[in-house]
């Protein structure tokens, strides 16, 4: 518990309050009880008043009416009249505190009876028959720790200004997808209540598309929000299960395009999977495995491919039983569609192995190409063997323009399979020069070059 408070000081967010929290504290130490409840109380009503001046500052109207009176007050100096308008200021402190949402009404009854218990400790002759007010060492404690855990340790935003702050996040047209920053700016020491609220807009928002007044179009919204989603599970999964569990029955009545773009922002997340109840599951394979429209050498319509990439997601193959299947079964060139609009996943690889063995033409053959290197980081030893195989075999992909520079891209988004990897290239290498006469431009020369400076080939004029 000594450990656990004294982490909590050092994370007390204001400067000038941290000071207040370690004498509080360094008093229980010593036994000094009535002394640490007094300072807990100094710490918290310190807290409240340069939180309110900083809202203040910050242009917030009815806090800047708070400071004004605090500004009066001060000004009256050690008066009877500057100590009697600092008292009306104090008293008023916790109410304030719940005005600007520095706490919910659970926590003003904790601070109520921190306050209440410092009168005690600082007027002894409030207790009946001059009694001593002495509290036990665990109530100061108990008190030093709800003042740091529900106050002192958090930010002096309201949480519908930070609710505000985080849509205005999302739609800044510089959004970046940082999950440590969304975590620590609108979560880690967020309220509870504004926690929950926050999760529940980002979740409504990634399953419904809706609309942000305008500020965005509502399906690049909702991605964004998806990933702001990804980020709040990392440490509260079970409050991002239930809100996405919530928007489920809305998400059932959405016409067929919005929910396959739910359902390909979303497939990998297993929180998004505990909401899908079997008529939605089912919703979804009728929606994908429905017959195509459209003949094989057409593109697939965008929402159609996008959902069928959910094949990638072990959850989607799990709950939707005929979706591996019926994206096995399309024409090379919808697969193909499917798995360049897909995350990445090592469930492609032997798929983008099958369509270089059966790529029909050399713009086909760098395409594929482009893919294999994407999915570079889920190649073994076995899959890469098997791919630069597959490669040489197929003119299609060996002879066409860029695929000498995918095989050198290859060989560095390989680097995780280390030295193993360069016995695989060199032989590729040695059978490309064979097949297309040393010096032509379809021996591959980038790659061995590549594969010398890497000492996996020897360079000019050595001998290994």
């Amino acid at each position: 518990m000594a450990a656990d408070l004294e982490t909590l000081i050092a994370q007390t967010w204001s400067p000038e309050v941290r000071p207040l929290a370690e004498e509080a504290w360094r008093c229980y130490n010593a036994g000094a009880i009535r002394a640490s409840i007094a300072a807990t109380w100094s710490a918290v009503s310190a807290d409240i008043i340069v939180k309110l001046i900083r809202l203040a500052d910050e242009g917030d109207k009815s806090a800047q009416v708070f400071r004004q009176d605090v500004t009066t007050a001060q000004s009256k100096g050690l008066t009877a009249d500057g100590v009697r308008a600092m008292q009306r200021i104090e008293a008023t402190l916790v109410d304030k505190a719940v005005e600007f949402e520095l706490v919910d009404t659970i926590g003003k009854r904790e601070l109520d009876r921190i306050r209440e218990d410092r009168h005690l400790c600082a007027h002894p002759s409030l207790r009946a028959e001059g009694e001593v007010y002495d509290p036990r060492p665990e109530v100061a404690r108990g008190h030093l720790a709800i003042a740091l855990s529900s106050l002192l340790t958090h930010p002096p935003t309201q949480g519908r200004k930070l609710l505000e702050e985080f849509q205005n996040f999302i739609c800044d047209p510089l959004f970046a997808p940082s999950p440590p920053h969304i975590r620590a700016a609108f979560h880690d020491r967020a309220r509870t209540a504004t926690r929950k609220n926050i999760i529940q807009v980002a979740a409504r928002s990634a399953m419904l598309e809706l609309d942000p007044d305008g500020r965005m179009p509502a399906d690049l919204h909702a991605d964004r929000m998806a990933v702001a989603l990804r980020a709040f599970a990392h440490d509260a999964r079970d409050a991002v299960r239930d809100a996405v569990s919530e928007a489920r029955q809305r998400l059932q009545q959405l016409d067929g395009a919005t929910q396959l773009r739910t359902l390909a922002r979303m497939a990998d997340d297993d929180y998004f999977w505990t909401s899908v109840d079997q008529p939605l599951a089912g919703r979804f394979e009728a929606l994908l495995t429905s017959p195509l429209t459209v003949g094989p050498w057409e593109p697939l319509p965008p929402e159609i491919a996008a959902g069928l990439a959910a094949v990638g997601s072990v959850y989607a193959r799990q709950r939707l039983s005929g979706l591996a299947n019926h994206v096995d079964q399309m024409a090379d060139y919808h697969r193909q569609q499917v798995i360049a609009v897909a995350h990445v996943s090592e469930y492609y690889v032997p798929k983008i192995i099958d369509l270089l063995r059966t790529a029909g033409s050399f713009r086909t053959g760098e395409q594929i190409g482009a893919l294999l290197v994407q999915h570079a980081r889920f190649l073994s030893i076995d899959t890469l063997s098997q791919a630069l195989t597959t490669w040489f075999d197929n003119g299609q992909c060996r002879n066409a323009t860029e695929m000498p520079g995918r095989a050198v891209e290859l060989l560095h988004a390989t680097a995780h399979l280390g030295a193993a990897r360069g016995p695989l290239f060199a032989e590729f290498t040695s059978k490309c020069e064979t097949e297309a006469g040393a010096g032509e431009y379809y021996s591959y020369p980038a790659l061995k070059a590549a594969l010398q400076t890497l000492g996996f080939l020897p360079a000019p004029g050595k001998i290994l």
